[in-house]
């Protein structure tokens, strides 16, 4: 799979998990983005083979976006799409309309972006309720939360890019324990791509 950027996703994760423990809750969900954002793109130029386009973009020469990305998965996923619209009637990269509120890696991302940009609502002091970085139970279960429905969506993005991608056994345990990876369309999806898992 292609991977960009400064440090590879599985880093991400690291920084994302120790930022958390540390009190630094919208740092944790900044790389979490991060993470997800550099998987649906590398996803994106495997399905779609879009690799010269992908090199361009690692060499700064042209844009793209996680939304573009959405939208080539979107088209070349028929039948994971029609699977999960038949099973759990949710969808991961459709686009927002106004009478759907878009694909679960679409929501999830807008969800991480809040944090990330530190909009109203959603910075450290909001998480927190104090300046500093201190341990708060609530903030950090959201985070904990976060961290696993991205690395399980992550997951979900290598398979498609990876069909014949064999998965570590701590990560089908993930998939199992439905108190970390809750989303039911994330669990479809996986399912779906990796039938050896039995979910």
């Amino acid at each position: 799979l292609h991977v960009s950027g400064d440090i590879g996703c599985g880093r991400r994760f690291q920084v994302a998990t120790y930022t958390a423990l540390t009190g630094f809750y919208r740092l944790s969900i900044a790389a979490l983005r991060s993470a997800l954002e550099l998987t649906t793109i590398g996803a994106w130029a495997q399905v779609c083979g879009k690799h010269q386009e992908f090199r361009r973009w690692r060499a700064g020469k042209s844009p793209l976006s996680f939304g573009q990305a959405c939208d080539g998965l979107c088209g070349e996923t028929v039948a994971l799409r029609t699977h999960l619209r038949a099973t759990v009637n949710d969808s991961l990269f459709d686009q927002k309309t106004p009478s759907d509120e878009g694909g679960f890696l679409r929501r999830i991302y807008n969800g991480v972006s809040n944090f990330s940009h530190a909009r109203p609502g959603f910075a450290d002091g909001d998480f927190r309720e104090s300046n500093g970085p201190i341990y708060v139970r609530s903030a950090f279960n959201h985070v904990a939360w976060m961290q696993f429905e991205t690395l399980g969506l992550c997951f979900v993005l290598v398979l498609l890019a990876r069909p014949k991608q064999r998965i570590p056994q701590p990560a089908l345990e993930l998939f199992h324990d439905v108190k970390r990876v809750k989303s039911r369309v994330t669990r479809a999806a996986f399912g779906f791509l990796y039938p050896a898992a039995g979910i």
